[in-house]
């Protein structure tokens, strides 16, 4: 888990090591997509879950609040079969809680360590497709020629050299899936898993279980790159970090994990 030694892409931070050797010594489930905008609209007709007012836009290079902006409003057009975003890490334990619930079955996010082993599937390479750039846009839908074609004026740090054919989010399965039949494990939009916010791995668990003791509990780690990430954020080992009650975020949904 995590990046090794001299990763020319690791973060100057160095928030993805140490690299470090994880055992998973028990069975789970994952979601082979994103969980949907019309999936969460079932939880939110359900439950009455009230519309949050607010969510963060890329508008490069910064990341503003737009009130009025929610999951179901959002500043590009989407589809029932697009991943939910604008969906906070409170929302998306809540989502998990209530499909539990309706299912008798126990739902609930992925942690970090299980998401990365699902995301890896095997693999050593920097993504599950391989080191080579060129091929992303066959598993991923990120920062491409496509958007910056679109947006010619924005100032991307770097992109993607391939045509992935979506500006925004992509409706879930429409990529190649990694070698476990998971789709869109890098890319389209990150994904909330349970951990707390620790600036690196000293102390994290080598069981796969979520680390939400000595975190920064207030702040969840989110994963897998999304339509606003180039080479460097589509990566097996690239982790972020955000606010678990207050941010939306146009790039920010989730899948869900059931425990065997």
């Amino acid at each position: 888990m995590g990046s090794p030694p001299g990763d020319q892409h690791q973060n100057a931070a160095g928030q993805e090591q140490p690299q470090h050797r994880v055992t998973i010594a028990y069975a789970f489930a994952v979601g082979k997509l994103e969980v949907m905008r019309d999936q969460y609209a079932a939880f939110v007709r359900e439950t009455r879950l009230a519309d949050p007012d607010g969510c963060n836009v890329h508008e490069p290079p910064r990341w503003p609040t737009i009130m009025g902006l929610n999951w179901h409003n959002t500043p590009f057009p989407q589809t029932g079969r697009d991943p939910v975003v604008c969906v906070s890490w409170q929302e998306a334990q809540a989502y998990a809680q209530w499909l539990s619930k309706r299912t008798g079955q126990s739902y609930r996010l992925l942690t970090e360590a299980e998401w990365e082993y699902a995301d890896r599937a095997g693999t050593v390479t920097q993504a599950y497709w391989g080191d080579d750039p060129m091929k992303a846009c066959k598993y991923a839908n990120g920062v491409d020629a496509t958007i910056t074609e679109r947006f010619p004026k924005a100032k991307w740090e770097d992109i993607v050299p391939c045509h992935d054919a979506y500006i925004f989010t992509a409706p879930v399965g429409s990529f190649q899936p990694n070698g476990f039949g998971l789709y869109d494990m890098e890319g389209n939009v990150f994904e909330w898993v349970e951990d707390c916010w620790a600036p690196n791995f000293e102390g994290a668990p080598t069981d796969g279980s979520a680390r939400t003791q000595d975190g920064e509990c207030a702040k969840r780690v989110n994963r897998g790159g999304s339509w606003t990430s180039n080479p460097t954020g589509l990566r097996a080992a690239h982790r972020d970090e955000d606010n678990a009650e207050s941010t939306r975020v146009v790039d920010l949904g989730f899948r869900v994990a059931r425990s065997l």
